[in-house]
């Protein structure tokens, strides 16, 4: 098993490996995400994490897939995450690490991931400098949604 505190980034670890280090976390896209309610749906605006997005990728490291997993994953990233973080949830991450939106584009022999403990902890730091913008955007989305009239519309 690989010295994981050690290891630098540009250094290259296994699938095996990285799954081995894996935990459970409440990290999802929608805790992140700004949102609106309007004609009763939720419309995602952004994501707090992609204004990190340069120091999350200066952070990751790459894995390397063999050839069986790479058939395995292709173009199923929710999969891949799931495998190495144990939820699906970490998806976007994953594929905004590696500068793709459509799953079909999930196609590579190194994969960018960030390792288990340091994306906890740069997530937890992001979550609370951004808790009460974050926070403030729930309430407002809950006030609307309360109030909806189907036509509501943000004026802050």
């Amino acid at each position: 098993m690989a010295t994981y505190t050690t290891m630098k980034s540009d250094e290259t670890i296994t699938v095996q490996d990285f799954i081995a280090m894996r935990n459970s976390d409440e990290i999802t896209y929608y805790n992140f995400s700004i949102v609106e309610y309007l004609n009763g749906y939720d419309m995602f605006i952004t994501n707090v994490l992609y204004d990190y997005e340069e120091e999350l990728r200066d952070l990751s490291v790459f894995i390397k897939l063999t050839d069986v997993e790479r058939i395995r994953y292709k173009y199923k990233p929710y999969l891949f995450a799931y495998d190495l973080y144990g939820t699906r949830e970490m998806a976007f991450i994953i594929m905004m690490l590696n500068g793709i939106i459509d799953p079909k584009e999930f196609d590579y022999n190194k994969i960018r991931v960030l390792r288990y403990n340091e994306l906890t902890t740069i997530i937890n730091r992001i979550g609370a400098i951004n808790e009460d913008y974050i926070n403030k955007n729930k309430s407002k989305l809950k006030k609307d949604f309360k109030n909806n009239d189907g036509n509501n519309i943000w004026t802050e």
